[in-house]
């Protein structure tokens, strides 16, 4: 008759299995926080390469709108001399050399700033706004790209404003006998794409041009449409100086808070 021995294992204490818990929980979390550290430096360093894009945008905004603003304002006193000269004309002393000259050279042309706004439009596609911690920066970009964008681009000078000033214009100056003028648009090119007409050989024109109207109450008339056209333009150049200082505020503060103008560690 066979005799079995049992070997018995000793059970095993509650706190083992507990210890053994906690280990495996410790695991899993740290591995969670290493997971939702990596994901959050990944997050940090798309947001700041989308803040530098932010930051290149407002550069060129702050250079279109200091070249179209310098731009406005010789356009405003050239317009400021053909009132002038239309002050005299409506009191009899016509000198239509002079106005042909101040009229093509000045009114209707003004320098339009495009403002770039595709890194903004970037952010709010992809949801990265949210991940903006600085919410009054946040909120800086939405005042400058909702507010201050949209008012200078509503200041502009219309087109319908301009259709109408042309259709005005149109009723006193002919190009006749401004051949050379016309013609100067043909040399055109996609790296000049002015004309290189030399408006001064309008005041030497010979003979002397004339206008299809002198009638004082309708010079009125074109007076009024031109002095409207440049109240316009000199809105619209405010918005051009004033975009560009909060562009160039916005950039500082950008900088600042991304370290972006000495880098960063992970950039060194």
């Amino acid at each position: 008759m066979e005799v079995h021995s049992h070997t018995h294992t000793a059970r095993k204490k509650w706190t083992h299995y507990l210890w053994e818990f906690l280990m495996l929980f410790l695991a899993v979390f740290c591995g969670f926080l290493a997971e939702n550290q990596r994901e959050h430096m990944i997050e940090n360093r798309r947001v700041k390469e989308s803040m530098k894009e932010v930051v290149e945008n407002l550069k060129y905004d702050t250079v279109r709108c200091s070249k179209n603003s310098e731009s406005n304002v010789q356009y405003a006193l050239g317009i400021d001399s053909l009132r002038s000269e239309l002050r005299k004309a409506i009191s009899g002393q016509v000198n239509a050399n002079a106005l042909y000259y101040f009229m093509f050279r000045y009114t209707g042309n003004f320098g339009q700033a495009v403002f770039n706004t595709s890194a903004i439009t970037e952010l709010k596609n992809s949801g990265s706004l949210r991940l903006i911690e600085n919410k009054k920066l946040v909120v800086g970009m939405a005042d400058y790209y909702e507010r201050k964008v949209f008012a200078a681009k509503d200041f502009m000078p219309s087109k319908e404003q301009l259709d109408a000033l042309q259709k005005t214009i149109n009723e006193f100056f002919t190009l006749l006998h401004l051949d050379d003028y016309v013609e100067s648009f043909d040399d055109i090119t996609p790296k000049n794409y002015d004309n290189t007409y030399n408006y001064q050989d309008i005041l030497k024109h010979e003979p002397a041009l004339q206008l299809l109207n002198n009638d004082p109450k309708e010079l009125v008339k074109l007076y009024t449409q031109v002095s409207q056209f440049e109240i316009q333009l000199k809105k619209y150049n405010f918005w051009l100086n004033y975009n560009k200082e909060a562009a160039e505020k916005l950039i500082g503060d950008i900088e600042q808070e991304y370290h972006l103008s000495e880098g960063t560690p992970l950039e060194k």
